[in-house]
């Protein structure tokens, strides 16, 4: 089976997909406020466990852990760096040198800390690609309108969202193109790859104007705009499966804080 690049929308009727897109907003907040809170590598774990947890009882294990390859290089240069500059380093030291105005030290609390860094980037970032997966964009547009928002502004968010799958998959496919005519951009590093860069980024940036010229078209077709005060044909409630993952979330938050 063919694996999708990026991170896509994934149809289904799982307990995330059937929740209202207000409550995993709020999740996705209450995730990110108790990741920030602290750094300890602990309560961080609890964390994380607490979105895979969520993602287990969802059955988007396998696609949730494919979407995380898309940390690795981010996750590389966060622990390194973290670990050989850390905050404040402390316990046993296992190197430690002096490179013109740079002072590596790699010890336990810099090993500690490096790994809570990781921690924290794979809770946010992993429960934010959950949402994208889990979240169409009507429903995302639906629930803001039905929050208040003015519908300029549900739009422009909802489109937003959207517009990350739109742009990951025409990517995919210039990249696709250019390979077809002989540009390889797997091998050489950045430096070296840099003349193929205007290859990917000049049809990518053309395909952007393009999408937006043709959504204002569809827009304008469509009257968008044309009433004040626009209804909703299919309102989303809240129901005891929005509460269950609030109440699991505030847990798991409530806990981090205690360690």
């Amino acid at each position: 089976m063919k694996r999708e690049r990026g991170v896509h929308y994934l149809k289904g009727d799982t307990w995330l997909h059937r929740l209202e897109p207000r409550t995993k907003l709020v999740t996705l907040v209450i995730l990110s406020m108790a990741a920030m809170a602290t750094e300890e590598a602990l309560p961080l774990l609890l964390v994380f466990v607490t979105v895979f947890v969520i993602t287990a009882l969802s059955h988007l294990t396998r696609p949730f852990l494919w979407s995380l390859r898309l940390f690795i290089p981010v996750l590389l240069c966060i622990f390194i760096i973290d670990a050989f500059f850390p905050r404040a380093a402390w316990g046993t030291t296992y190197f430690s040198a002096e490179f013109w105005i740079f002072h590596p030290v790699l010890s336990t609390g810099g090993l500690l800390f490096s790994t809570a860094m990781c921690l924290r980037l794979l809770s946010v970032g992993g429960f934010s690609f959950l949402f994208i997966m889990t979240t169409a964009f009507s429903d995302f547009v639906r629930s803001m309108r039905a929050s208040g928002l003015p519908n300029t502004l549900a739009f422009s968010l909802g489109y937003a969202l959207r517009s990350v799958s739109a742009l990951t998959e025409d990517i995919g496919n210039i990249m696709d193109a250019q390979r077809s005519r002989g540009l390889e951009f797997d091998r050489g590093n950045l430096v070296k790859n840099r003349h193929k860069i205007l290859a990917l980024a000049v049809p990518a940036t053309v395909s952007v104007l393009s999408r937006a010229r043709q959504v204002s078209e569809a827009m304008q077709c469509r009257g968008f705009g044309a009433a004040a005060h626009p209804t909703c044909y299919q309102v989303q409630q809240i129901g005891w499966e929005d509460v269950a993952l609030i109440g699991l979330v505030l847990l798991g938050a409530a806990g981090s804080l205690l360690l």
